[in-house]
């Protein structure tokens, strides 16, 4: 299959092309704010079932409605393109499963046109880029050439009022399980960006180290101190933070390092507790700083909002997976975070968990386990879903 259109053809045939779909986005994983092949795949698809495709400016991504109209009292369904770096190889993969999304977002959109049509005047079709919150400098670097004002495509979004006129979202993502199901989270985790920069003195390492002040020292003492901070997290708060040390780039073994980072998110479950947290840890970055005669400064960067789910929404997906004989898996809570945090926070919103995968997110080992699973039965089921959604809200 090329960059075509998903159509035509038999019911096996129609099954066989959204395997191939969900294959050829696997294939060409992009970062975020950089998913053109991704964003022209996709669009190509809809546009070939007669939907009307709007891009977004700026950015890459797009809303695709069937028949025309505005998108006052539609519901957003909405897939994420983008990939995360797969460690060795300096390239990308979709480890944590947005090639799964996009297929299904397409699957849904195909499916109800044939069997549902009239259902898609009161939904609108969203792939958006850039939900892996990671590159920050690059993303800081594009966002300012093309006149974003945020780092992830759902933000951006929001910034511009795009959600506004809607009356809800309804997201899909990958979820680890064997067999077929439905899953629903009710809670995520937000996060803040915290990084920690510290100013030292460079010296010969061998003749003269007492001249030096050792900045990487101080950043290694200050990654303990994150650890022995861990103790002090209620658990409650669901509190997380992963700390990673970046010395400066070309540093040499015979030199005082004058210069490290460390970057991390803080996690938690509330507002309140992620913001306890960051300057629990700003706190002991400066203390460890200070005690090596070190200068420490802090980036603060905002991150997502923690997800809540929509309890309508929750128990109409327990209601689907009850009518198609499949479990339903009710999550309590997800360590994990997502710009449909946001989102949530101003919109009824879901996200629905699909199977298919052996659910090692963020790992090289991902992988898709069952195809038929992944893309088709997921298809099926975020379009039931979507049908019934309508149904019960709208006609």
């Amino acid at each position: 299959m090329n960059d075509t259109a998903v159509t035509g053809g038999t019911e096996e045939d129609r099954m066989d092309e959204l395997i191939d779909l969900g294959r050829q986005l696997w294939n060409h994983p992009e970062p975020g704010f950089f998913e053109e092949r991704t964003h022209s795949i996709l669009k190509t698809a809809f546009e070939n079932e007669g939907f009307q495709v709007s891009n977004f400016s700026g950015m890459p991504g797009f809303s695709a409605v069937y028949g025309g109209g505005d998108l006052k009292g539609r519901y957003a369904v909405i897939a994420d393109m983008d990939a995360l770096p797969n460690p060795g190889t300096g390239g990308y993969i979709h480890s944590c499963g947005h090639h799964m999304q996009g297929t299904a977002l397409f699957g849904a959109a195909r499916i109800l046109a044939e069997r549902h049509p009239e259902v898609l005047q009161h939904l609108v079709f969203v792939a958006v880029p850039a939900e892996e919150y990671i590159d920050l400098d690059r993303r800081k670097t594009y966002a300012d050439k093309n006149g974003l004002s945020a780092l992830s495509g759902k933000q951006e979004l929001l910034a511009r009022g795009f959600f506004q006129p809607l009356e809800g979202v309804i997201a899909t993502h990958a979820a680890g399980g064997k067999g077929r199901f439905i899953n629903s989270v009710r809670f995520m985790n937000g996060f803040v960006v915290r990084r920690f920069v510290f100013h030292g003195l460079s010296a010969h390492a061998g003749a003269q180290p007492h001249r030096g002040k050792n900045a990487q020292n101080a950043a290694v003492l200050f990654l303990q101190a994150c650890a022995f901070l861990r103790e002090s997290f209620y658990e409650e708060d669901h509190v997380r933070i992963h700390p990673v040390l970046f010395p400066a780039e070309g540093q040499s073994v015979n030199l005082i390092p004058d210069y490290a980072r460390v970057e991390t998110y803080v996690r938690a479950v509330t507002p309140q507790a992620v913001r306890q947290t960051a300057l629990k840890l700003e706190d002991a970055a400066q203390g460890c700083a200070s005690a090596l005669g070190i200068q420490c400064s802090c980036d603060r960067i905002e991150g997502y909002q923690p997800f809540v789910v929509d309890q309508d929404l929750h128990d109409l997906a327990s209601l689907q997976a009850e009518d198609l004989g499949v479990p339903f898996v009710d999550e309590a809570f997800s360590a994990a975070s997502s710009d449909m945090g946001d989102l949530s926070q101003v919109k009824p919103a879901i996200i629905l968990g699909l199977p298919g995968s052996n659910g090692l997110f963020h790992n090289p080992d991902f992988s898709v386990t069952d195809e038929e699973t992944a893309y088709v039965f997921s298809s099926e089921v975020l379009a039931e879903y979507l049908a019934a959604l309508v149904r019960k809200n709208v006609t």
